[in-house]
């Protein structure tokens, strides 16, 4: 019985940090295409509040326990740019109190997921007429 509650709790702890890390790699990814999102739309359409606002709702749509959210895209020098940004809570239960048992730090507990993309922006291959 007790080999199998030492056991029990290492295969536990186990199988939940491959979920936890799956779901990061899962909002990794999904950041990343929201900034790909905004960064092609600002560069086809030269409007930065529009393409923060699609690629904003793709990521309310698909990213898992993030909380807090945000994209910024921008035009300069025949470029789009944007950054798209999110903080996924770890899912573990008494995950904070791990890291800091006094509640002294300034670390929050979540993960900083950040992307970056440039497109060149559209109107730069139309020919003048």
């Amino acid at each position: 019985m007790v080999e199998f509650a030492v056991a029990g709790i290492i295969f536990i702890g186990f199988v939940l940090g491959i979920i936890v890390i799956g779901i990061w790699i899962y909002n990794v990814s999904q950041v990343s295409q929201a900034a790909r999102i905004a960064a092609h739309n600002v560069a086809v359409t030269n409007n930065a509040g529009e393409s923060e606002e699609m690629a904003l709702k793709y990521l309310n749509k698909m990213v898992i326990a993030c909380p807090e959210k945000g994209v910024r895209a921008s035009k300069s020098s025949g470029n789009g740019y944007s950054v798209a940004e999110a903080y996924m809570n770890p899912l573990f239960p008494g995950f904070q109190k791990l890291i800091d048992p006094l509640g002294k730090s300034t670390i929050n507990g979540r993960i900083h997921i950040r992307k970056e993309a440039t497109r060149v922006l559209e109107n730069r291959f139309r020919p003048d007429s």
